[in-house]
């Protein structure tokens, strides 16, 4: 369960036993009334997560799936449809940090170099100029702040205990 920018809305995720069917309802929080707001479906198993940021002007949402094959990051309209996929490549989205809206930047880990080795990168709501923010050798984590201002890195590599600096 999670709520929409909108206070009478509620986000519910229903899963069927299965697990290779995601639903996403909207539901109306005086009536109880839902309307499904998006559906992903898998010939074997839908990886269900918290990853599912509504965006500010009540238009949209961001969503990571593995649909293509790999973890990425998607930008829906309310209804469903799909704008664009943001990330694409032979990698992983390993982890979802969080949307900068006033930046309009995406905030991530990945694992573009190696599957053994973990990166942060930012891209633009368009799903255009990905950048590089750590990708020193081993793997790469970060907690931002609300704002995405500043953020504590952790770094370790096979050789190195973490390692931990605010950026």
């Amino acid at each position: 369960i999670k709520w929409t920018n909108d206070p009478s809305k509620l986000c519910v995720f229903w899963m069927n036993r299965h697990q290779n069917h995601l639903e996403l309802l909207l539901a109306n929080a005086t009536t109880g009334k839902t309307s499904a707001m998006f559906q992903e479906d898998n010939k074997y198993y839908v990886d269900i997560h918290d990853n599912l940021t509504f965006l500010s002007d009540g238009n949209g949402f961001i969503w990571t799936s593995e649909k293509d094959g790999f973890n990425h990051i998607y930008l829906y309209n309310m209804d469903g449809t799909l704008q664009r996929q943001l990330t694409s490549g032979s990698w992983e989205v390993t982890e979802f940090y969080g949307v900068d809206e006033k930046n309009k930047l995406i905030y991530f880990q990945a694992d573009t170099k190696s599957p053994l080795e973990r990166e942060i990168y930012s891209i633009d709501l368009d799903g255009k100029d990905q950048k590089v923010i750590r990708d020193d050798q081993g793997t790469n984590s970060a907690e931002f702040s609300t704002t995405f201002d500043l953020f504590v890195l952790t770094h370790a590599d096979i050789n190195t205990a973490p390692t931990y600096s605010v950026n």
